[in-house]
Parts: structure tokens; C-alpha cells; sequence
């Protein structure tokens, strides 16, 4: 067989005026005259004509071009065109406000020339009003009820507060009332009492509390004691015994009123003191050297002792004063006040006699210093013993400060023992020293 037979010839020629697409678009008619372009697009919808682009409403996906130079004749795509392409085909759609059940106005224009107000948000439809009414007023969600009842539990209910002030009246009337009938029939009434007669700086206990220390005159008052049950009083000195006393309070009677004390010296004669020369004496020994003054001056001769057995006897005492002052200690008072009976008497018999008593300290602090301090010391003691008594034209009193010691300054006992008040007899008319009156004291 040949080669031409083999090979088909060239089909006949084409009749254009006789080709029609293979499916019949609903709505083309291919006998209106419309372009070959309509007749063979068969894959894509319809395009509406320029004239009626503004009538298109709903349902336009986006127009894909393809990179193809249609210029105006575009179809739907699935991509979002160029900006150029978009800005030369974006035409001004007209919705129809029945196609979203909207109104004109929900869009900020009114077809009136206003531009539309395409930044609000406007719902997707507009129930009537009988409607929306209904769906505004629905009952809480179980949610809701639920949150609304842990917030009720929260807080505190109105009649709880109605009876906590009913309450709280009522225990306030209990209390004024109950306070009121104590007032007048079960109160302790406080009183007051006085004790005299009793040593100087005697220190004053009820039921063994310390209440006070008796003054100068061996008085004191003791105030604010309650009533209701006998009190124990007590007065306690360390060189006299004291008797305590009852004191009772009843129908607002205090017996006894006022408290005489019942005391008396202790006895030295047989007490063993030890060592009593004034420079026996330790830091502290206060008591002990009031003890050994007592005895030396129960030792004297009432008529007969002469003026250096009673500068040695007085010379024994102790006085405390605190660092710094020139106070004397309410335990001292008792035997300062026995000294001035026996220099009173001294006096009494050698008028033209005159006693100095002088002040002493130790060697701390500076002379200026310690001279004041111990001028005003021995002032205190002038002054006292004119109190109990003693005529203050026969004494007089000078400051030696540190100038004159009587012990080792080196040792603690010696120091102790040189913070003194020293007395001694002076010939001539009792003078004072001058800087007694003008001197002040200095803390060392």
C-alpha cells in the first residue's frame, strides 16, 4: 500500500456563517447579532451591560482579569484584582435598602446628596417593633440567675442590720443599768487615809504594795484605797521596828483616821554591827553606817558629852546622794533628825560654839566643778538640820570639793568613802561661806 493512501486529505473549508457552540446558553440568542466573543464564552456567566452595572446588588464575586487587556470587559474570579484595574472599573453601586431590610438613613445618607455613612455599623435586618420589644425583655439566662444569687449572698441583707442596732441597744441599756445599780449598791467607794508619827523617809506598804514614803515630817497621805476588805498597813524604816495597823473602811467611816505610828529605834547595844569606824565602811554599806551612827550617838552621855564625841558620832553617817545632786535621800531623813536632838542640846550648853559642816567628793570630775557640787551638798544638810531644830546661827557650811581627801582615791571603797559630809568644830561667831548661797550644782 502506498504512502498516499495512507494519509487523510485536507478537510473541506470552514462555513463561519454556519458554526454554533456545542451548549446553548439560556438566554443568548445567537441569531440577535451579538459578537462571536458571546457566542463561544460559554464558561462563565453572562456580563451585564455598562448601562445596567448600577441595578447589580448582591451575589458579584470578584472580577479576575488575568493579566489580559479586556479594558472594560471583565469577568468573576477568585482573586481580588490589581488596584489600577479596580480604581478604573469601581463604579458607584446603588443598593436597594430592600435587599438587607435596611433603611436609608441606618447608612448616614439619605439619597439626598449625603454622602453615606459607610464607617457605622448597621445590622444585617430590622425586626418590626412589636418584635424587637419582645427579645429586649427575655427572662435571665440559669447563668445569669446564678450569678445573681452569688452576688446577693456577698453582701449583707437589711434586716440583719435592723437587728444589730436592736441588739445593740439593748446590751447598752443592760450596761447603763447594770452600772447604775453597782453605783449604789455593790461599788468599792475609794478613800483616803493619813499616816503620822512615823520616821522620815519611811517607806509605806498596804497588803505589801509600796505606796509612798513618809516626808520630813514623818506624815504622808495615802490616796485612791479601795474599800471592801481591812487593809494591812505597814511602816518600814532600817533603824526603827514599826507596828502595823488595820485600817478598815465602813458606811464611809476610815478607822483609824488618821494612822499613828507605832515605832521604835532598834536597839544597837546588843546588835552586832562589826567594824563601825568611818572608814570601814563598803560602797553601799548605807544602812549598816546608819545603824553604827545610831549606836555612837545612843553611846553619848545626854549632859556631858563633850563637842568631839559628837563631831566623831555624826562623822560615821553615810548620805547617798545620787551622781550629780545634792537631794537628800528620804532614808536619811531619820537620822539627820536624830543628830539635831544631840547637836541642839550641844548648843543649848556651848553657845558660842559653831559647827562647820563640810562637803567632800572624790577626785572625777573637775575642782570648779566638784567645789559647787559639794557646797550645795552641804547646804542641803544646813538646811535640814535648821528644820529639825537646830539654831543655824551655830552652823556653817563650806564646799571642799576634792581638795581635802580622807581615803586612797585609787580604789573604789575610797571614793565611796570620800564623797562625805564632814563635820568639825571651828572657833568664833558661826559664819557661812560665801559661795553657800550663790553656788550651783554640777552632775560629775
Amino acid at each position: 500500500m502506498s504512502e498516499d493512501k495512507k494519509i487523510p486529505g485536507a478537510p473541506p473549508p470552514d462555513d463561519f456563517s454556519k458554526t454554533t457552540p456545542n451548549i446553548n446558553i439560556p438566554g443568548n440568542d445567537l441569531s440577535s447579532g451579538s459578537n462571536d466573543w458571546d457566542k463561544t464564552n460559554y464558561n462563565f456567566p453572562k456580563q451585564p451591560s455598562s448601562d445596567q452595572w448600577g441595578k447589580t446588588v448582591a451575589n458579584i464575586r470578584p472580577i479576575e482579569t488575568g493579566g489580559q487587556d479586556f479594558n472594560k470587559t471583565y469577568y468573576p474570579g477568585s482573586q481580588k484584582p490589581s488596584t489600577p484595574e479596580w480604581g478604573m472599573t469601581e463604579a458607584r453601586v446603588d443598593m436597594s435598602p430592600a435587599d438587607f431590610g435596611s433603611r436609608p438613613e441606618d447608612f448616614g445618607g439619605t439619597g439626598g446628596g449625603e454622602e453615606p455613612g459607610y464607617g457605622k455599623t448597621t445590622p444585617y435586618f430590622r425586626l418590626p417593633e412589636a418584635e424587637r420589644a419582645k427579645y429586649e425583655k427575655l427572662p435571665p439566662t440559669p447563668a445569669e440567675q446564678a450569678a445573681q444569687a452569688q452576688g446577693e449572698k456577698k453582701g449583707i441583707p437589711g434586716w440583719f442590720w435592723a437587728v444589730a442596732g436592736i441588739l445593740v441597744m439593748f446590751f447598752f441599756m443592760l450596761m447603763v443599768l447594770g452600772g447604775v445599780f453597782w453605783w449604789f449598791f455593790f461599788r468599792s467607794v475609794g478613800f483616803d487615809a493619813t499616816v503620822k508619827g512615823a520616821p522620815p523617809g519611811s517607806t509605806v506598804r498596804v497588803n505589801g504594795s509600796q505606796w509612798g514614803v513618809t516626808d520630813e515630817n514623818g506624815s504622808i497621805k495615802l490616796q485612791n484605797l479601795k474599800g471592801g476588805e481591812t487593809k494591812k498597813v505597814e511602816i518600814i524604816h532600817p533603824s526603827y521596828t514599826c507596828e502595823s495597823t488595820d485600817l478598815k473602811y465602813e458606811n464611809g467611816v476610815v478607822t483609824p483616821d488618821p494612822i499613828i505610828a507605832r515605832c521604835r529605834q532598834v536597839d544597837t547595844r546588843n546588835l552586832n554591827l562589826g567594824d563601825c569606824s568611818p572608814g570601814s565602811f563598803q560602797p553601799g554599806e548605807f544602812d549598816k553606817a546608819e545603824l553604827c551612827y545610831n549606836k555612837a550617838l545612843n553611846s553619848l552621855d545626854p549632859d556631858s558629852f563633850t563637842g568631839q564625841q559628837l563631831v566623831d558620832a555624826l562623822n560615821i553617817l553615810i548620805i547617798n546622794f545620787e551622781s550629780g545632786k545634792y537631794d537628800i535621800p528620804p532614808a536619811r531623813l531619820a537620822a539627820l533628825q536624830k543628830g539635831a536632838g544631840f547637836i541642839s542640846k550641844f548648843q543649848q550648853r556651848e553657845p558660842s560654839v559653831v559647827l562647820e559642816v563640810g562637803g567632800h567628793t572624790d577626785n572625777d570630775g573637775s575642782d570648779a566643778s566638784n567645789v559647787t557640787l559639794s557646797q550645795n551638798r552641804a547646804n542641803a544638810v544646813k538646811d535640814i538640820l535648821v528644820k529639825y531644830g537646830v539654831n543655824a546661827g551655830g552652823l556653817q557650811t563650806r564646799g571642799y570639793g576634792a581638795v581635802n581627801p580622807k581615803y586612797d582615791n585609787s580604789t573604789a571603797q575610797g571614793k565611796f568613802l570620800n564623797r562625805r559630809i564632814g563635820y568639825s568644830i571651828v572657833g568664833g561667831t558661826a559664819s557661812t561661806s560665801p559661795a553657800a548661797n550663790s553656788a550651783t550644782p554640777t552632775k560629775k
